[in-house]
C-alpha cells in the first residue's frame, strides 16, 4: 500500500478531482437515465413477497388478471367464441353436431339466401343509423333547452356518422347507451333454454337478430366514454336549498365542543350557532370559490351540509344564524320520532327518487332524517331506548370534491384557526393524505439538512478545520449519490420507497463518526511525531530553525493514520452494512429495498472515508501556512477557543474514565440488569405489539388527518357501514390448476411474475369428480363453515353440474333431445361427457337471470386449445357436418380446456386484524385441508387454500422477521470482529453489548407505545446497524493496545475513543432532535429513534463494555489467535514497513511536513501529557499471544500499571508510561 500512501501524500488534488468527477458523473447519469423516485403512494411495497401466503396471493392475483374475455382464461365459455356456429345462446351443440349430416339439404337453401341476408344486414344497419340520427337530433334539442349557454355537454352525438356500423369505429358511449332501448329485437334477450323450438323460431331470422345484437354490443365495448365530470357540470338545486345530498365523495370536517363545557352536547342553540360561524370560516378561505361546486341558477357555491343548515331548512329560514330554540327542538323531536325507522334500515338517501321507504312521510321528506343520522351526527347521538340526545361529534360536509387537487385549498385552511369559543374542527378528511405526505417528504427535508449542518458545526469545533468539515459534508453527499447510482443502475432495482430517504440521516451520523475517528488519530500521530521537536523553540517562533531531517514524511504519517483508522472504520462499516443487508432476507418489499440502499450507502461512505477524506486532510496540510501576521492572529484566536473547549472535554473525559475504572463492577451489574429486563420487556411482557389496524399511519398522531383515520372515522354511520368488517366473513377459497408460485421481482411491487399451471391437474377423471363432490360435502360439516342460502350458488360448481345434469333428456315443451347432458349420464361422468357438458352447463348458468344466479370468483376457468383457436379462425359451422360423430378427436378440438377450478365458501369467522385470532383460523383450515388432500387422487393433490390474508401475512412476517434480522446482524458482527481482532473474548463481549443495546432500545420504544409496523421494523434494522459502531470501536482499540494488561488496555481504548464516540453520539442524536419538529411520522420516528439509540449505544459501549473488559477482559494473549505466518509476511513490503522510522537521509526527497501544519499549530498551545498515552501504539505492533507469552514485561511496567490507585491522567504517571513503552519498543 506504499504507492497509495505516496499518492495521497504527493498528489491529493489528483485523488480529489478524480473522485469528484466520478461521483458527479454517476449522480447525473442515475437521475437522467432513470426517472425520479415517485412517492405518490407511500404504502407501495408494504406487502409480503416470497412467503407461502405471499406466493399464493401473487398466484391468486395473476389468476384474476388472466381471467376475462380478452385474457387467456375465461369463466364463461361463450367468451372464447368457439367457432361461428358453436355455443350459441339457444343452441344445443351436441345435437347440432349430430344433426349436421341430416341437414345437408338445408345448406342449399342457406346458400340461396346468402345474398339476400347481406342486403338485409345492410338495410338493417341503414335503418338503425336513421333512428340514431333522428334520436340524436332530439337529444340535442332537449339538451339545449335544459342547459345554460356556456354548458358543455358530452351527450351531443357526433355529426358525421358512417352509414354502416363497422367494427372498430370509435363511437361515443353516450350515443349508443341513449339508444340502447330502440328496438326490443336488439336489446331483449330471451331466457336460456336447452333446445331450440323449431316450431316458433326461424333460424335465419334468429341468426340475423343475434348478429345485429352482437354488432351493437361490440360497438358499445369499443365506444369511448365521456368524462364523468361533463355529465354533472351543474347540479340542479334540491328544494332550492341544498345542491345534493351529503356523500363521502365530498370533503368533510369533524367538529367537537371545546371550552369549560366541553362534555356538553353539541345539539343546542349556542353550539349550532357556533357551528354556523365555523362553517363560514371554512367557506370564506381564499381559493374556496375556485374549488367549490356551484348552483345552476345563481352560479354561487352550494351550501355546506351541516346541522345548523338543516335546522334552517326545516324552519324555512335562509340563514343558519336565524335559527331559534324552537327550531332546534322541532328537529330534535323529528329525529327522535324517526330514529327507529333509520335503525331498522327503512330509510335511505333516495326515498323521494327510486326506492320506496316504509316510513312516515315526515321521516322521508327531503331525506333530512337519513342524512342527519347517517352523515352529520355521530353513531351515539340517539340511544336505542333513549328519549334524549347527546351529540359529541358533528360533521360538516362542504361542496368540494374529496380529491388530491385541493391541496392549495388545504394550505389556506392551515393558515387560519378553525375554531371559536365553543366549537373546533378536530379532524378532517379531504382525500389528501398521499398528496400531502409526498409534499412534506420534500419540504420537511430541511430538518434533516439542519441536523446535518449542526453535525458539521460540531465537527468544525472538534477538528478546528472548516476545510475538512466541508469536505466531509461533500463526502456524505457523494456517498448517497453513489449509493443511488449502484442501487438503480448496477443492482437494477426500479422501486425506490420513501423509507430509503431515512438512510440520509443515518449516513450523516456514520460519516461524522468516521471523520471524528480519522481526524483524532491523525492529530495523535502528528503530535507524537513532532514531540521530539523542542517545544520551547516552537513557542519562541523559531519554526525555520527546526531540524528538517528529524521530521517525518507526510507519506509515513498518512500510512500510520490509515493503518489504525481504516481498521476501525472498516469493522464498523462492515458490521453496519451487514446489519442493513441482513434486511434483504425480509419478505416485505419496502424493508428489503431499504436494507439494500442503506447497506450500499454505508459501503460507499467507507470508500470515500479512506480515499476522499485522507486526500482532503493531506491537501489541508499543504495549504496551511503561517506566513502573514494577520492569519497568525486569527489562528491564535481559534486555537484559544479550541483550547477552552478541549480543556472542558478533557475534564469530562477524565471523570468518565475514572468512574469506569473505579466503579466497573457497579456499572456491570446495573447495565447488565437493565439489559436482561429489556429482553423480558421485548420478548415476553408487554412485548412488541403488532399493528391492530391495516391503516398505515403517515402523519403524527395529532394531525387532523390521522385523528380522523385513527380515532373518529368509525364514529359516523356512513363510514362504519362502508369501512368496517363486522359483517364481512373471511372467504374459504381452494384453488386447483395453478401453482402457488411468485417468480416476479420481489423488490418491485409491480412485478408479480407469470401464471404457472399445474400440469398434473385433471378434473375430468371420475376419481377427481367424486373426490371433489365429497370435499364440498365434508367442508360443509366443518365448524368454520357458514351456511349460505340460494338457488344456484357458485360455491361448488360440481353440485350445480349434478343438479342441471339431472333432468330429462327431452323437454316436453320444445321436444328437443338434450343428450348426453341429461339424466342419461350418471355421476361421476365419463371424461368425454364431462368435458363436453361442463362448458355448456356453465354457459347456461351465466345466462340465468341474476336474481337466481350471481357469478363470483368461484367456478372453473376455461382456456381455448390451439386446435380450438385454429377452428375459430378457419372453420365455419357448415364444416362441422363433414366430421363424424364418433370422431372424438374432432369433438375435443372444439371444446375448451378446464385449466383451473376455484371452490369458494363463506366462513363463519369475521374479518379482524387481531393476529392471534386470524392465526388460529388459518391453522385450523390449513390442517383440515392438508388432511383432505392426503385422500385426494394424484391429479387433485396440487390444491391450496387462500383467503383475505394480506395483512395477516405482514403481521406474521414482522413477528418472525424482526428476530431473524437481529440474529443475522449479530452473527455478522461476531464474524467481522473475529476476523479482525482474532480474539474470541473481545468479540463475544462486544456482541453481548450490542445485543443489550438493541433490546434496551426496543424496550424503550415499546414503553413509548410503538407498534411493530413496517416503519418500526426498518427502525429495528437501523438500530442493529448503529448500535454496533461504538462497541466495535472500543473493542478494536482494546485489541490494538500496545500493552497486554487489561487495565492499561482499557485505559488506552477509552482515552483514544471516548472523545470521537461522544461527539458522534451527540451530533447524530441532536440531528435526530431536529427531526422531532416534523409532522411526517417517519421523520418523527426516526428522530426519536436516533436520540434513543445514540444515547443507549454510547452508554452501553462506554460503561458496560469497558467495565466488562476491565473486569474480565483478555490479557497476555489469552484466547488470542493469529493468522498463518505466510499472511503476515505478505503484508510487508520489500523495504521497510510503513510504520518504521526512516533514516533522515531518505526524507529529503519526499514531501515534508511543515512546522506550520495544522497539527503542529495545535501543538504550540497543547500540553505534552495529551500525547503519550494516545500514540504509543503508532510505534508498537499489536501484542500477539506469542509475544506476550514468551517475553515478560519489565518490572517498571508492571509496577506502573498494576496499581489502581494512580490517577490515569496524571502528568507524571502518563509520562512514565510513555517512557516505559518507548523502551519496550526500542528493545523489540
Amino acid at each position: 500500500m506504499q504507492w497509495y500512501y505516496k499518492v495521497l501524500a504527493r498528489r491529493p488534488y489528483f485523488v480529489i478531482l478524480a473522485i469528484a468527477v466520478l461521483c458527479c458523473t454517476c449522480v447525473i447519469v442515475s437521475f437522467t437515465v432513470r426517472s425520479w423516485p415517485d412517492f405518490s403512494d407511500p404504502t407501495l411495497g408494504f406487502e409480503t413477497r416470497g412467503t407461502n401466503i405471499g406466493k399464493r396471493l401473487a398466484a391468486w392475483r395473476n389468476l384474476l388478471q388472466e381471467t376475462g374475455p380478452k385474457s387467456s382464461l375465461v369463466a364463461n365459455p361463450k367468451d372464447l367464441h368457439f367457432g361461428k356456429g358453436l355455443y350459441n345462446t339457444e343452441a344445443d351443440e351436441y345435437r347440432t353436431l349430430q344433426s349436421h349430416r341430416k341437414n345437408r339439404k338445408n345448406r342449399k337453401r342457406k346458400n340461396k339466401h346468402k345474398q339476400k341476408k347481406g342486403n338485409t344486414h345492410k338495410k338493417s344497419n341503414s335503418e338503425l343509423m336513421k333512428i340514431l340520427n333522428k334520436s340524436s337530433e332530439e337529444a340535442r334539442r332537449k339538451m339545449k333547452l335544459q342547459s345554460t349557454p356556456d354548458l358543455n355537454t358530452s351527450l351531443i352525438v357526433e355529426e358525421n356518422l358512417s352509414e354502416n356500423l363497422q367494427f372498430g369505429e370509435n363511437y361515443s358511449a353516450a350515443e349508443l347507451i341513449i339508444f340502447s332501448g330502440i328496438s326490443n329485437n336488439l336489446t331483449n334477450e330471451a331466457d336460456f333454454s336447452y333446445g331450440r323450438n323449431m316450431t316458433f323460431v326461424d333460424e335465419d331470422d334468429h341468426r340475423e337478430r343475434m348478429q345485429a345484437k352482437t354488432n351493437t354490443w361490440r360497438l358499445l365495448q369499443q365506444a369511448t366514454f365521456p368524462n364523468p365530470l361533463n355529465w354533472h357540470d351543474d347540479i340542479v338545486s334540491i328544494q332550492g336549498y341544498f345542491c345534493d345530498s351529503p356523500d363521502k365523495a365530498y370533503s368533510h370536517f369533524v367538529v367537537k365542543r371545546i371550552g369549560p363545557n366541553a362534555t356538553d352536547s353539541l345539539f343546542d342553540l349556542n353550539s349550532l350557532l357556533a357551528m354556523c360561524q365555523l362553517q363560514d370560516q371554512i367557506t370564506q378561505v381564499h381559493l374556496y370559490d375556485e374549488y367549490c361546486q356551484r348552483e345552476l341558477i345563481r352560479n354561487s357555491c352550494c351550501r355546506p351540509w351541516s346541522l345548523p343548515n338543516y335546522v334552517a331548512l326545516l324552519a324555512n329560514k335562509s340563514s343558519c344564524f336565524d335559527i331559534t330554540n324552537i327550531d332546534v327542538l322541532l328537529l330534535q323531536n323529528l329525529l327522535l320520532k324517526c330514529f327507529e325507522y333509520y335503525r331498522d334500515l327503512k330509510l335511505s338517501n333516495d326515498c323521494d327518487k327510486v326506492n320506496k321507504c316504509y316510513a312516515p312521510v315526515e321521516c322521508t321528506r327531503n331525506n333530512v332524517v337519513f342524512n342527519i343520522l347517517h352523515y352529520l351526527a355521530d353513531q351515539n347521538f340517539i340511544g336505542i331506548n333513549d328519549s334524549d340526545v347527546h351529540l359529541k361529534y358533528a360533521m360538516i360536509f362542504i361542496p368540494v370534491a374529496h380529491t388530491t387537487k385541493i391541496l392549495p385549498l388545504f394550505h389556506g385552511w392551515e393558515k387560519i384557526d378553525l375554531s371559536n369559543e365553543l366549537v373546533q374542527v378536530v379532524a378532517m378528511d379531504l382525500g389528501l393524505e398521499n398528496e400531502l405526505f409526498n409534499e412534506l417528504l420534500v419540504t420537511d427535508a430541511w430538518l434533516a439538512a439542519l441536523g446535518g449542518a449542526f453535525a458539521m458545526v460540531c465537527m468544525w469545533l472538534y477538528t478546528g478545520s472548516i476545510f475538512v468539515t466541508l469536505m466531509t459534508c461533500v463526502a456524505v453527499i457523494f456517498s448517497l449519490g453513489l449509493a443511488y447510482f449502484i442501487y438503480t443502475l448496477v443492482f437494477e432495482m426500479s422501486f425506490f420507497p420513501y423509507m430509503n430517504l431515512l438512510a440520509v440521516v443515518i449516513i450523516i451520523g456514520i460519516g461524522a463518526d468516521d471523520a471524528f475517528i480519522f481526524v483524532k488519530i491523525w492529530q495523535c500521530v502528528l503530535k507524537e511525531r513532532f514531540s521530539k521537536t523542542s517545544t520551547s523553540a516552537v513557542i519562541a517562533n523559531t519554526f525555520t530553525n527546526i531540524n528538517v531531517g528529524s521530521a517525518e514524511t507526510l507519506q509515513n504519517v498518512m500510512g500510520l493514520t490509515l493503518r489504525h483508522a481504516s481498521v476501525s472504520m472498516f469493522v464498523t462499516s462492515a458490521t453496519t452494512a451487514g446489519a442493513f443487508f441482513a434486511s434483504y432476507t425480509s419478505y416485505i418489499t419496502a424493508i428489503k429495498c431499504f436494507g439494500v440502499f442503506a447497506g450500499t450507502a454505508v459501503i460507499t461512505n467507507y470508500t470515500l472515508m479512506i480515499t476522499w477524506l485522507p486526500a482532503s486532510v493531506s491537501l489541508m496540510e499543504r495549504l496551511t501556512y503561517c506566513d502573514t501576521h494577520n492569519k497568525l492572529q486569527i489562528h491564535k484566536l481559534i486555537l484559544m477557543f479550541n483550547k477552552s473547549i478541549n480543556r472542558s472535554c478533557e475534564n469530562l473525559e477524565n471523570c468518565i474514565i475514572e468512574a469506569v475504572i473505579n466503579y466497573a463492577f457497579l456499572w456491570f451489574i446495573t447495565f447488565g440488569t437493565i439489559g436482561i429486563v429489556s429482553i423480558i420487556v421485548v420478548l415476553y411482557k408487554p412485548g412488541l405489539k403488532l399493528p391492530q389496524s391495516s391503516h398505515f399511519q403517515l402523519f403524527v398522531s395529532n394531525h387532523p388527518f390521522e385523528i380522523y383515520n385513527s380515532k373518529l372515522k368509525y364514529e359516523f354511520w356512513f363510514e362504519k357501514s362502508i369501512s368496517t368488517y363486522e359483517n364481512f366473513k373471511l372467504p374459504l377459497r381452494f384453488v386447483w390448476g395453478i401453482q402457488p408460485t411468485d417468480d416476479g421481482d420481489y423488490t418491485n411491487p409491480f412485478d408479480y411474475g407469470n401464471l404457472h399451471y399445474d400440469n398434473n391437474f385433471n378434473i375430468s377423471t371420475k376419481a377427481a369428480q367424486s373426490w371433489l363432490l365429497e370435499f364440498c360435502q365434508n367442508l360443509k360439516q366443518q365448524s368454520f363453515y357458514q351456511l349460505t342460502f340460494g338457488l344456484f350458488l357458485p360455491d361448488c360448481f360440481v353440485e350445480n353440474l349434478i343438479t342441471l345434469m339431472d333432468r330429462t333428456c327431452v323437454n316436453s315443451m320444445d321436444d328437443v333431445d338434450g343428450s348426453p347432458c341429461c339424466n342419461v349420464s350418471q355421476f361421476p361422468y365419463e371424461t368425454d361427457v364431462f368435458n363436453f357438458c361442463l362448458p355448456r352447463i356453465i354457459s347456461s348458468l351465466y345466462a340465468t337471470p341474476r336474481k337466481y344466479f350471481v357469478p363470483g370468483v368461484a367456478g372453473p376457468r376455461f382456456m381455448a386449445s390451439a386446435n380450438t383457436v385454429l377452428n375459430m379462425n378457419n372453420s365455419s359451422a357448415e364444416d362441422l357436418s363433414n366430421y363424424s360423430l364418433t370422431n372424438s378427436s374432432v369433438m375435443h378440438a372444439s371444446l375448451p380446456l378446464v385449466k383451473v377450478i376455484v371452490i369458494e365458501f363463506e366462513s363463519n369467522f369475521s374479518y379482524t386484524t387481531v393476529y392471534q385470532d386470524v392465526k388460529k383460523f388459518v391453522n385450523t383450515v390449513e390442517t383440515w385441508f392438508r388432511s383432505e388432500l392426503q385422500r385426494a387422487p394424484p391429479e387433485m393433490q396440487g390444491g391450496w387454500f387462500i383467503s383475505e390474508l394480506k395483512f395477516y401475512d405482514v403481521q406474521d412476517t414482522l413477528t418472525h422477521g424482526t428476530i431473524t434480522a437481529i440474529a443475522v446482524g449479530m452473527a455478522a458482527s461476531l464474524v467481522v470482529l473475529l476476523v479482525v481482532t482474532c480474539n474470541v473474548l473481545v468479540s463475544l463481549y462486544a456482541v453481548v453489548t450490542v445485543v443489550f443495546t438493541i433490546f434496551v432500545t426496543i424496550a424503550i420504544l415499546v414503553l413509548l407505545d410503538w407498534e411493530l409496523n413496517i416503519l418500526e421494523s426498518v427502525t429495528v434494522s437501523t438500530a442493529i446497524g448503529l448500535a454496533v459502531d461504538f462497541s466495535l470501536h472500543y473493542g478494536i482499540n482494546y485489541r490494538l493496545s500496545p500493552t497486554c494488561e487489561r487495565l492499561a488496555a482499557t485505559q488506552f481504548a477509552m482515552t483514544r475513543i471516548i472523545g470521537p464516540t461522544a461527539m458522534a453520539a451527540c451530533t447524530t442524536g441532536l440531528a435526530g432532535c431536529f427531526m422531532l419538529l416534523s409532522n411526517v411520522l417517519p421523520y418523527l420516528q426516526i428522530g426519536i429513534f436516533l436520540v434513543v439509540v445514540m444515547t443507549v449505544s454510547w452508554l452501553y459501549a462506554t460503561f458496560f463494555l469497558m467495565s466488562l473488559l476491565k473486569l474480565f477482559g483478555p490479557q497476555y494473549g489469552f484466547m488470542q489467535y493469529a493468522y498463518p505466518r505466510i499472511v503476515r509476511k505478505n503484508s510487508k513490503t520489500n523495504g521497510l514497513t510503513f510504520y518504521e522510522r526512516k533514516p533522515c537521509n531518505l526524507t529529503a526527497n519526499e514531501q515534508l511536513l511543515t512546522p506550520c501544519s495544522s497539527a503542529i499549530g495545535d501543538l504550540v498551545n497543547s500540553e505534552t501529557h495529551e500525547l503519550d498515552s494516545l500514540t504509543s501504539n503508532t510505534l508498537v505492533r499489536t501484542i500477539s499471544s506469542i509475544e506476550c507469552s514468551q517475553q515478560n514485561l519489565p518490572a517498571e511496567y508492571e509496577q506502573i500499571f498494576s496499581s489502581n490507585t494512580l490517577k490515569p491522567h496524571s502528568n507524571v504517571t502518563v509520562s512514565r508510561k510513555s517512557n516505559v513503552l518507548k523502551k519496550i519498543c526500542i528493545q523489540r
